[in-house]
């Protein structure tokens, strides 16, 4: 048997966003992120009680039309974070953020997920050109 430890190194705290009150100061806070990607990329914000975002993490990096997403690695970081609630980003890199089945079906087990742990999934969003689209 081997001995294990899970740890979360902390870096530096958002400085672009005190409060996420819409889905628009995502897009602000992300928009220049995601301008030149030409891959899918997910991230989590992770927030606290006052919806003020306190981590961010890259959960994948995928291919020009898809990036997986996995549960478990969504609330790892959640849970490390002591986050009660979260926000998964993700871009389409055509500029067109119409949310595809795939995008639909990971939102939906996402938010099974959370509802489970206790952690609330508030919004699931995808970038795309100067626009955002909500999933829920």
């Amino acid at each position: 048997m081997q001995w294990v430890r899970v740890k979360l190194i902390k870096e530096a705290r958002p400085v672009w966003a005190t409060r996420i009150r819409d889905r628009e100061d995502v897009h602000t806070m992300l928009k220049r992120y995601y301008r030149f990607h030409d891959r899918e990329e997910a991230l989590i914000i992770c927030l606290d009680n006052k919806n003020a975002p306190t981590h961010i993490h890259s959960l994948s990096v995928g291919s020009i039309n898809q990036c997986i997403i996995q549960p478990q690695i969504v609330f790892r970081v959640a849970l490390l974070a002591a986050a009660p609630q979260i926000i998964l980003v993700h871009n389409h890199p055509s500029e067109d953020p119409t949310p595809s089945k795939e995008d639909r079906q990971i939102t939906e087990r996402l938010v099974r997920a959370g509802e489970l742990m206790g952690i609330r999934l508030i919004d699931s969003l995808i970038v795309g050109g100067n626009r955002i689209e909500s999933i829920l």
